[in-house]
C-alpha cells in the first residue's frame, strides 16, 4: 500500500544520453513540452522509465493525488474492519449497516473516479498529430 511508504529521494543523475530525433519528432516533443509545461528532458526520462519499468511515472501533483487516493482507500478498509468487529461481537451499530456500507461504496466509487482521471490525464499527454513508432 502506498501510505506509510517513504518517498524516495531523487537519485543523482550521473549518466547522460544523447540521441538524434527527426525534425517532426523534435517538434512534437517541443509541442508536448509547451502544452504540459514540463521540460523536454523530464518528458524523455518519463518515457524511458515507463518503457523500462512497464509502470507509470507520475508527474506534477499526480504523486500527491495517488497518495491521497491510497489514504482514502485505507480509511474505507478501517471502516470495514470496524463493521466486522461489531458484527463479530454481536454489537448493534449506532447507524444502520446499510447506510454505512452505502457511504463506503460512495467513497470507493469516488476513489475509482479519481484513479481513472489520473490515468486519463497520463494518457492524454501524447502528441496526437505525431504517429507512434
Amino acid at each position: 500500500m502506498l501510505t506509510g511508504t517513504p518517498v524516495r529521494r531523487r537519485a543523482k543523475r550521473s549518466e547522460a544520453l544523447q540521441t538524434r530525433l527527426t525534425a517532426e519528432e523534435h517538434a512534437a516533443l517541443r509541442r508536448l513540452s509547451a502544452r504540459t509545461g514540463i521540460r523536454a528532458s523530464r518528458l524523455a526520462r518519463k518515457a524511458i522509465r515507463e518503457l523500462v519499468t512497464g509502470g507509470v511515472d507520475l508527474l506534477n501533483g499526480e504523486q500527491q493525488a495517488v497518495l491521497e487516493l491510497a489514504r482514502q482507500i485505507r480509511l474505507v478498509g478501517i471502516n470495514l474492519n470496524q463493521i466486522a468487529r461489531h458484527l463479530n461481537r454481536g454489537d448493534s451499530a449506532s447507524r444502520s449497516l446499510a447506510e454505512t456500507i452505502g457511504e463506503l461504496r460512495e467513497a470507493l466509487t469516488e476513489s475509482e473516479y479519481t484513479w481513472r482521471r489520473l490515468v486519463a490525464a497520463a494518457r492524454a499527454r501524447t502528441v496526437p498529430e505525431h504517429g507512434r513508432d
